[in-house]
């Protein structure tokens, strides 16, 4: 993606790219079910993360759409569309909360929910940024053994088509009927702050590019958000009426 255009297009233009973002997740499951159904196990195995990824950028769009001039200007808006390991990882996060409902729902959640959730980002997104070359290349693992591609079986194909099932549930929202509407909706202030702890944790990371480190920038993202919610003053980030649609 072109990251000096993605910088310069209008809301409405992100906003697209996210529907059209969250169309191409469901094209891609669909096609990892037809290789898993025709006995394509590992190429089901590599197509089923790419789905996963893509529902994440449906996700980073709809947050560059949202922002303002103020914050988008301190985004690091290369970085939130070239990290593939932070898009997969914003996939995994809507295979476990709604998309329509990410904040409420992460500002609701138990102190043991929430870690539940966050602990079941980090081990899944490095895994899925590995599979998506193993169901395609032959390789050498650390331990001398060469890894094929036929090895793996109709099971391992399962559990990662599960979750991209799940991530592109979540986004389908981004193509009903009233999406667009939605999109032109003004941001709640939860969906704000959010975007806010966002950037500040996506800025710390650095150039850190490891799917651990995506994962810490979720998990240091929603942290200052719970913490915020839980009574501390809300920063001002340059919040504006009319802001569009990002998960409420």
């Amino acid at each position: 993606m072109d990251f000096a255009a993605a910088r310069a297009a209008s809301r409405q233009q992100l906003g697209e790219c996210a529907i059209a973002a969250a169309g191409n997740a469901q094209d891609l499951v669909a096609d990892a079910e037809l290789l898993a159904g025709a006995g394509r196990s590992a190429r089901a195995y590599s197509v089923a993360p790419l789905a996963v990824e893509e529902c994440g950028k449906a996700l980073t769009l709809c947050a560059l759409s949202n922002m303002t001039e103020a914050l988008k200007a301190q985004a690091p808006v290369g970085g939130m569309l070239e990290w593939h390991g932070l898009k997969l990882v914003g996939g995994l996060l809507l295979a476990l909360v709604p998309f329509d409902s990410l904040a409420p729902r992460v500002a609701d959640m138990s102190s043991d929910e929430l870690a539940e959730v966050l602990a079941a980002l980090d081990e899944p997104a490095d895994e899925a940024d590995r599979l998506k070359r193993r169901g395609m290349y032959v390789d050498i693992d650390r331990q001398g053994r060469i890894r094929r591609p036929s090895e793996i079986t109709g099971a391992d194909v399962e559990g990662q088509l599960g979750r991209a099932r799940q991530a592109a549930a979540s986004v389908s929202v981004l193509l009903a009927p009233d999406a667009r509407e939605r999109l032109a909706s003004p941001l709640p202030p939860d969906g704000v702050e959010l975007l806010g702890d966002l950037v500040a944790a996506l800025r710390a990371a650095g150039t850190a590019r490891t799917p651990p480190a995506a994962a810490g920038v979720i998990t240091l993202a929603v942290s200052r958000y719970r913490e915020r919610k839980s009574g501390r003053p809300r920063p001002d980030w340059g919040e504006r009426p009319g802001q569009r649609f990002l998960p409420r």
